[in-house]
């Protein structure tokens, strides 16, 4: 969870630290569709882990689901002084550690209050892994192999879509396309891609926490000798609940036909979409 906290200087005004992410806090759905009730469902006499815990929302709400303690996380050192703060106003109760660390040095010792026992955490980025969340979980789960994750599923479904040029992402010069179509190509279409009726499913990915498996399931033909949108739905899955998180695409050339393409992942976790001769 990102508040932008750096260049505030919080400590001595009594204004909201400047690039705090307010409207993260107010967006409808962002935590009621799928995590907190996930974590309703499992939160009773569990010691949970609110992995980059922020302003610790999810622990809280652990907390008043009857969870017997939680750990909150965070290495963000203004954000953990918010904590500090805050927490024993909403908790009475010692039933809570911060742990002001990275997560990638967390180590046993860190949980000496209770042996943990589920992870509930925002740590995905706009394409899911970018914020680290499979490196985080596999060491978790070094620690703690019987460690279960909400969310459990991140799914990404790729479809070929149509483009429309109508659509305010696009430069009025139509002159000027052949240029955006260069600078763009492997860009985040993210804005554009909210109400897509008409697509053709060409493959998926996924990756499960609880079990560390990964799989990558797209590997398609280009056949279309002309211009199209690869558009990726990103979505988190647990149980029962589904909840999309957000579109990604990257524009495919008419010029890409007989191209066979394929989505792999960079070093830092971000998707990007590779094409070969077939």
């Amino acid at each position: 969870m990102a508040y932008y906290l750096s260049k505030s200087d919080w400590l001595n005004s009594r204004i909201v630290p400047e690039g705090m992410n307010l409207d993260m806090l107010n967006q409808e759905g962002r935590l009621d569709l799928l995590l907190k009730p996930a974590i309703s469902a499992v939160a009773k006499g569990n010691t949970i882990i609110d992995l980059g815990c922020g302003t610790g929302l999810l622990g809280i709400h652990a907390l008043e689901q009857g969870a017997d303690f939680v750990y909150f996380v965070e290495q963000d050192d203004q954000m953990v002084h918010i904590l500090k703060n805050v927490l024993p106003k909403k908790i009475k109760n010692a039933r809570y550690k911060i742990i002001h660390k990275d997560i990638e040095h967390l180590t046993k010792e860190d949980f000496d209050q209770n042996i943990p026992t589920i992870v509930a955490s925002e740590f995905y980025g706009p394409r899911l892994f970018d914020e680290g969340y499979v490196n985080y979980s596999k060491h978790l789960r070094s620690l703690f192999s019987n460690l279960k994750f909400i969310p459990e599923i991140f799914l990404g479904k790729f479809y070929i879509i149509d483009i429309d040029y109508n659509q305010p992402i696009w430069p009025k010069d139509k002159t000027l396309i052949e240029y955006f179509h260069f600078m763009y190509r492997e860009k985040a279409f993210g804005q554009y891609l909210q109400n897509i009726n008409e697509k053709e499913l060409v493959g998926e990915i996924s990756f499960n926490a609880n079990t560390q498996e990964f799989k990558n399931l797209l590997e398609f033909k280009y056949l279309k000798k002309e211009n199209k949108i690869l558009l990726g739905e990103m979505l988190i899955n647990h149980n029962e609940l589904t909840q999309l998180h957000t579109h990604i695409g990257w524009f495919l050339d008419k010029e890409d036909y007989k191209k066979v393409f394929q989505i792999y992942f960079d070093k830092d976790n971000y998707f990007n979409p590779i094409k070969k001769e077939i």
